[in-house]
């Protein structure tokens, strides 16, 4: 076989490849990170919804090992709600969205699978914090706040949030600090972060 054949068989195997790779990502194959997907009253047009959810919900630092999508008619629209599980977290995260026929709307979130040792950092980093250490007491829960949500408090990033009973606090694990403490009866106090 002459050098122009081998090239030329090369080329044509590489762009059926990626012709292939493009072809399963638009029929609605799940992501790496994504293991298993279970539809709860399936709609017709699922592949659909689950590329665009695939653009919408994403791990922190983790795969999901399981989605679970239920879907309810609301006329033209449809209502989702995703919870998704990952192994390394003792809970699941929570999305709500409705989906118009066109796109998605994110309509509320609860994010609390993030992995033991990241949630571990970001305690540790809350604690460093001597107006929370002063105030807590109990076993803290920790969330990921979603960057449309926490541009309205410090950044368009992903930050978490750590809640004791009395005092939460809003983590950069990036930069390893606190951005913001919010106190129980405070004016601005923050229980829960959602988007409505």
């Amino acid at each position: 076989m002459n050098t122009k054949t081998t090239v030329v068989i090369g080329l044509l195997i590489l762009v059926l490849g990626v012709g292939l790779s493009l072809s399963s990502r638009d029929s609605g194959a799940n992501p790496t990170w994504v293991h298993e997907v279970n539809w709860h009253d399936k709609p017709d047009n699922a592949e659909k919804i689950e590329a665009l959810l695939w653009d919408e919900i994403n791990p922190y630092r983790t795969e999901y090992e399981v989605v679970n999508i239920s879907a309810s008619s609301e006329g033209e629209r449809v209502r989702l709600k995703v919870i998704a599980v990952t192994k390394d977290a003792g809970y699941p995260d929570i999305y709500d969205f409705v989906y118009d026929g066109e796109g998605l709307l994110l309509t509320g979130y609860l994010l609390e699978a993030i992995p033991q040792a990241y949630s571990n950092e970001v305690i540790g980093i809350a604690l460093s914090n001597q107006e929370v250490a002063a105030s807590v007491t109990g076993v803290p829960t920790v969330r990921r706040i979603l960057p449309g949500t926490s541009e309205k408090f410090y950044a368009p990033k992903t930050l978490l949030s750590v809640t004791w009973d009395g005092v939460s606090a809003l983590v950069d694990l990036e930069d390893g600090k606190v951005v913001q403490v919010w106190r129980a009866g405070a004016e601005g106090a923050v229980a829960n972060v959602n988007v409505h």
